[in-house]
């Protein structure tokens, strides 16, 4: 019998008797059958096939589940969840009331999942308005970093032509703005955060707060020169309680 050139299906020879004929047509329909059905193994909507490792065969891929994206594992396609697209990750949101300081709110939200982080004051205010925002850091335990902070804070104020350094050097605290800010006339601001990802090191904040009332703006930097794994930070106003909400983000 001859046969086709790409799937090898029977068919008769020149010299085939007309008698056969029937047989011959029942033997290619068949064939051409099975083939048809290799290339095409769906069975449920939403299927998709792709060439597998057996010659003039498919594979029947299943829809995916909502909100699955189309990849690759062991060099065939597959359904997965997406990878994460946002460049932050929420780790901790406290809001907190008329307290001495932030405490143990802020524990525990450094670890080496992320390399740095972003702490977003979205509202932060003190019975004194013009009282100083202080951070320390806090490491196992949890224990409280309380020397060896260095600072610069430098504060500007549209309603002058001065502009202030309040320096930190080797202090209890790193001071991040001179004027927090009262219930009338909150702040807010950004932190980041390095060095904090899990690994025995000295970290390093910078970031700016903004006050409302006076349109008092602070830019500062700061660290600690004592090499730990440090875990956490507490927040807190230099004389009087504090009140507010504040964000941590992890930086993919």
């Amino acid at each position: 019998m001859a046969s086709t050139t790409n799937y090898n299906w029977s068919t008769p020879d020149d010299t085939s008797l007309v008698k056969d004929g029937a047989a011959a047509i029942r033997t290619l329909g068949s064939s051409i059958d099975t083939t048809t059905k290799a290339l095409n193994p769906s069975t449920t909507l939403g299927d998709i096939e792709y060439r597998s490792s057996t010659a003039n065969t498919n594979t029947r891929l299943g829809i995916g589940s909502t909100g699955n994206v189309l990849t690759v594992a062991g060099g065939v396609p597959t359904w997965a969840a997406p990878a994460a697209s946002s460049a932050m990750s929420l780790v901790s949101r406290v809001s907190f009331s008329n307290v001495a300081n932030t405490g143990t709110s802020f524990d525990g939200v450094f670890t080496s999942t992320y390399k740095s982080y972003q702490i977003v004051i979205e509202t932060l205010y003190a019975g004194t308005a013009a009282d100083d925002l202080l951070w320390q850091w806090r490491y196992a335990g949890p224990t409280t970093q309380a020397a060896n902070n260095y600072s610069n804070c430098i504060n500007t104020n549209p309603a002058v032509s001065t502009v202030t350094n309040s320096g930190v050097n080797g202090g209890s605290a790193n001071t991040l703005t001179t004027r927090i800010g009262g219930s009338a006339d909150p702040g807010g601001g950004i932190i980041f955060a390095t060095g904090v990802s899990g690994v025995s090191t000295t970290p390093v904040i910078s970031g700016m707060y903004y006050e409302c009332s006076n349109s008092a703006s602070a830019n500062f930097s700061g660290m600690t020169v004592t090499a730990r794994i440090y875990t956490g930070f507490i927040l807190s106003s230099s004389s009087s309680n504090i009140t507010g909400t504040v964000a941590v983000y992890g930086l993919v």
